[in-house]
């Protein structure tokens, strides 16, 4: 990811491997369940299992003092630059499977979001969710207040 000039790193969002990991192989399982074609989904399964590894190992978020700067994808890849000054609010979701996990989906709200209910970017699994939208909310507030943007924090040690 190449940043732009007078742009530097304050944090980067680091995602719960092994959580994503169980939280969608126990999507599989129920989908499994429910599924009357069970000869069809253990192969998919199988194949799953080895693209959800490198899916998770592909995802990358970075928030710049200007920016969040988005990664993914194994086949097709995309990669998205959100201005701080565009995003709106961050939206948490937390639903029952996810709270098994502890884990939370971060959606990147900004101003003209076109489809009601759209988001431009998720994010599922980044450790500390919390901690990682109050940072960016915080950014947002000092570029949009004109005050001098925050300097870099080391970044968490990895679990």
């Amino acid at each position: 990811m190449a940043l732009g000039p007078n742009e530097h790193v304050i944090r980067e969002a680091v995602f719960d491997k092994p959580a994503l990991l169980k939280y969608h192989w126990l999507t599989v399982f129920v989908m499994s369940a429910f599924c009357i074609a069970l000869p069809v989904t253990i192969p998919i399964a199988i194949v799953y299992v080895f693209i959800l590894d490198k899916m998770i190992d592909s995802w990358s978020c970075t928030l710049t003092n200007r920016a969040l700067h988005v990664k993914r994808g194994v086949f097709v890849k995309s990669e998205s630059t959100i201005p701080l000054d565009k995003i709106t609010d961050l939206l948490t979701l937390q639903g029952p499977l996810m709270r098994r996990y502890d884990l939370f989906k971060v959606s990147v709200e900004t101003a003209g979001q076109s489809p009601q209910g759209a988001h431009l970017v998720s994010l599922l699994g980044i450790t500390d969710t919390r901690d990682f939208r109050l940072a960016v909310l915080e950014q947002r507030d000092l570029i949009m207040s004109g005050e001098r943007p925050a300097v870099a924090t080391p970044p968490a040690p990895e679990v």
